[in-house]
Formats: structure tokens, sequence, C-alpha cells
């Protein structure tokens, strides 16, 4: 039902690519969603992301039926450090597998590179270590032939904001975002004014700075005195 009244939402908000999180529940659970969204929601592109979820014993098998759905991409099927088995899904289908843990900075993708475990990367600001690394992410992979696309890490409107840019200046970044949480899965964001998104897309503001300003008094309500280690 979740599911099913954010599909509705987004519709309605323009937006026409969704990426689906698979490798949470069942196989075949997986495919049921799939069947659907193929089905009910025609007009939707769409993107899959394991986030490593799956076994190397099962993995060939179960991205074998996603890529049946023509996906744009299927994202990290498997852990980070198994090169060898991204490069045997990566060789095994037609639909471009994407690399997420397995890459974090310019020296992550040379080696994803050379030993030819993907066909694009998900670049993050974060992850990379700031705009500027994040560039030279997208830039190497582009010289490789490969993709990018631009990814978060469940963050806020305020990061979103850095993404937008970052992709902005780096046309390498070819495949769009994924700066959702701000509009749709956060109960409140922290910005005076909401992230810019009109008909599907990010908008990039012309404002000084990140284009942003924080809501000092959110900041205030959602601040912790103390972090607690898990």
């Amino acid at each position: 039902a979740q599911d099913i009244d954010l599909l509705a939402r987004l519709r309605e908000d323009g937006v026409r690519i969704v990426k689906l999180k698979t490798g949470f529940k069942d196989h075949a659970f997986d495919l049921m969603r799939l069947e659907r969204l193929a089905q009910d929601y025609p007009e939707f592109a769409v993107r899959v992301d394991y986030n490593q979820g799956l076994s190397i014993e099962d993995a060939p098998a179960q991205v074998r039926d996603v890529a049946e759905f023509a996906p744009d991409f299927i994202e990290q099927p498997v852990r980070a450090h198994h090169y060898a088995m991204m490069a045997k899904l990566s060789a095994m289908t037609d639909v471009p597998l994407l690399a997420d843990e397995s890459v974090f900075g310019p020296e992550d993708m040379e080696r994803a590179a050379r030993e030819g475990i993907c066909d694009g990367v998900s670049v993050k600001v974060m992850k990379s270590g700031g705009p500027s690394r994040g560039q030279m992410v997208a830039r190497i992979a582009a010289t490789h032939g490969m993709s990018a696309y631009g990814g978060d890490m469940f963050e806020a409107g305020l990061a979103h904001l850095a993404g937008a840019h970052m992709i902005a200046a780096t046309p390498e970044i070819t495949l769009g975002c994924e700066f959702y949480q701000a509009s749709y899965f956060l109960r409140e964001d922290i910005l005076e004014d909401p992230f810019p998104v009109k008909d599907g897309n990010v908008i990039v503001p012309e404002a000084p700075g990140l284009g942003g300003r924080p809501d000092l008094g959110k900041l205030d309500h959602y601040a912790v005195e103390q972090a607690v280690a898990a």
C-alpha cells in the first residue's frame, strides 16, 4: 500500500523514474513488484538497487531474472569486495551493472575499470570525499566508456543541493539522480524552502552558495546533545 501511494504521488508530481530497492525480502517478492510496475505503471523507467543484498551463490540466477524486466540498470547486487562476481554479473547480462559500495573514490574507480566489474558508477558527494573527487570518479568512468549516476546517502535537502551542483557541473553524470529523501522520505526537511523539484526534475538554484538556507529553528529542534554509539 505504501508503494502504491508513493507511486501515485510521484506520477502526479511528474516523476517518471523509480528505483526499486531489492534483496531485502525474498526473490519472489522482488519479481512481483517488478511485474506490478511493468503492468500498472508502464510510463515509469525502472532502476534496481540491491545494496549488496545478494549472496554470491544466488546472484547469477536472480540478476538474470531481474534483467528480464529490462531495468535501466542493476546496482551493486553483491558485497563491495566481491569484484570477481561483479565482473561475472556484468559480463552475463545486457542490462548495465552499476557499482556503488565497490567504488568510493578515484582509486576505486580505476580498479573497477581495470577489472571490468561494472558498466557504470553511483557517484555520491560524501562517499567520494567531496564534489571534486566525485567529479573525478565520473570522469574516470567516462574515459572507460562507463556511465555515472548521482546517488545519495539518505540525506536531507542541504546535501541534495551539494549533489545537484556537482551533477550540474559534471556532464559525465548522465543518468540523473535519486534526490528524493527531502521531498518524499523525511517527515520534515531542514531547509527554509523546499528542495527545488519541478515536473520531476531537480532545479539547480541560482542563489549564493548551495542555493538554500537551513532553517535554524528546525536545526535547534532536531539537535541532539549526545550521540550514542551502537
